[in-house]
């Protein structure tokens, strides 16, 4: 009898005890909560888009219209800017994958004097403001002739993003075994040859990581834009946004409505590249967190 009594008692001691209905409404109420307060920005987005008297604050408009989309268009030549935008944030991101992905394999697997100095060191840089290094900047873009150009632009969002980007694929080819390009070596294949073919596709987790993460930050930056383009033939669309709020009455007489327009097409882009890489950026992301 004692010996039944005692297990038993460790099984309901074992057990897990099941959580009420106060613990599980609770649960569910801050859930709500959370995903409200998320929400109601986006809802007044389109609400706003398609009314011709948007305001402030969210009202379902009356008689819906598209007029807000074709003004931004015909006055504010937003299409321009959006196409301005996919081009620069587009090329940003392949210029950082093929550099992240050469630079991440290095620190990754190359043996050399100070490299986990030089590997902090990347690390440090990405934790210097964007604000400090603006005027230096500014002077090395106008030394090299990079100012209202394309390649400026690119060249310097790419260098903005580098020191995370770069520390965040070494620790996905840290988790790529080595084994595997041995093989390659052993078959005949070189190191550039086999991570193109070996490692490469077995970091593309991190690949795609890397990808939308660069393409995220490009398309939305706006200081860089503001200081180093003057024309309006290569506006980005963060400036559009920016004119779009400096009315004749300055930020008083905002018109709410256009700029919901722009916000709508401006987040297109971004849920598009997100809907395209969540399972690789989200088992990226898990696979990177293991080894903290």
């Amino acid at each position: 009898m004692t010996t039944r009594a005692a297990s038993r008692v460790t099984r309901t001691a074992a057990a897990p005890r099941g959580a009420s209905w106060i613990e599980a409404l609770a649960v569910h109420v801050v859930f709500v909560l959370v995903a409200v307060f998320f929400l109601v920005p986006f809802l007044w987005l389109f609400t706003a888009a398609f009314d011709a008297n948007a305001e402030a604050y969210i009202r379902f408009p009356a008689q819906p219209t598209l007029n807000n989309f074709v003004r931004i268009f015909t006055e504010h030549d937003f299409g321009r800017a959006l196409a301005n935008s996919v081009f620069v944030a587009g090329a940003t991101m392949l210029l950082d994958v093929v550099a992240v992905a050469l630079a991440g394999y290095s620190l990754s697997r190359l043996e050399w004097r100070f490299k986990s100095w030089i590997t902090y060191a990347v690390l440090l840089l990405q934790t210097m403001p964007l604000s400090a290094t603006m005027v230096p900047i500014y002077g090395l873009a106008r030394a090299l002739g990079l100012r209202n150009s394309y390649l400026g632009l690119i060249l310097i969002h790419a260098a903005i993003e580098l020191p995370f980007l770069i520390w965040l694929m070494k620790g996905f080819f840290d988790n790529v075994p080595r084994y595997l390009e041995e093989a390659a070596w052993l078959d005949g294949r070189s190191k550039l040859r086999a991570l193109a073919e070996v490692v490469l596709p077995v970091a593309r987790n991190g690949i795609g990581v890397v990808a939308g993460l660069s393409f995220l930050a490009a398309w939305a930056e706006v200081l860089m834009m503001i200081i180093l383009i003057d024309t309006q033939d290569l506006k980005t669309v963060p400036l559009a946004f920016y004119e779009a709020l400096r009315t004749r009455g300055g930020y008083t007489e905002v018109q709410y409505g256009i700029v919901a327009a722009m916000g709508v097409l401006y987040a297109v882009p971004v849920m598009a590249i997100f809907l395209a890489t969540r399972r690789m950026m989200v088992r990226g992301l898990i696979a990177t967190s293991r080894g903290l």
